[in-house]
């Protein structure tokens, strides 16, 4: 399934499914809901979210497979841009780009023990590459080492957010339960 990640906006009481279009039978389902903040007053004034649209109603399956691949979308861009790794002798951390290619060329350098290695790390906010050269194993292999447990923490953190979600509130959406005085109601009129 590809996901449209961008951010939406809404009132704080949006539903996470909501039938947009009764004769048509189009649904919204949102996932992510975040408080949206007033950043002068500090006051919730809504949520942002992700969501999608059917053009009917969808299963839960569904539902759940929009849900997840929300969730690996965001562990996967986590995992891209977010390896902090601070080289010898540097005080700020670089932000390391952990594309596919990027992960097997240090590995490699690393299985082989290639050093002096020189990698392209990340770019600047203008588009200047970041280099490093590790000049010792020792180095390569901290910085490498420490992508590893990276990406295992980031996959961890995804897994517990799919295995916790709630879809209790898209259930409910979805398959509203009828009171019986409703259906009695219903029947004597």
């Amino acid at each position: 399934m590809t996901i449209d990640m961008t951010r939406h906006s809404g009132d704080k009481s949006l539903p996470v499914v909501e039938c947009t279009d009764s004769k048509l039978q189009k649904y919204r389902v949102r996932t992510d809901l975040r408080p949206d903040y007033d950043e002068e007053t500090e006051e919730q004034r809504g949520v942002t979210f992700i969501e999608t649209e059917f053009p009917y109603k969808p299963s839960m399956d569904e539902v759940k497979e929009f849900v997840f691949a929300v969730i690996d979308a965001q562990t996967d861009a986590k995992i891209l841009n977010g390896y902090p790794f601070t080289p010898d002798g540097a005080e700020e951390p670089i932000i390391v780009w952990l594309s596919k290619e990027n992960q097997t060329n240090f590995s490699e350098a690393h299985r082989l023990q290639i050093v002096p290695v020189k990698f392209k790390l990340n770019e600047t906010a203008d588009k200047q590459p970041v280099y490093h050269v590790f000049e010792t194993f020792e180095e390569l292999d901290r910085f490498y080492s420490g992508g590893v447990v990276y990406i295992n923490q980031c996959l961890q953190e995804g897994w517990a957010k799919k295995d916790n979600f709630d879809f209790t509130p898209y259930e409910q959406a979805l398959n509203p339960v009828v009171s019986e005085e409703a259906t009695e109601e219903v029947i004597s009129v």
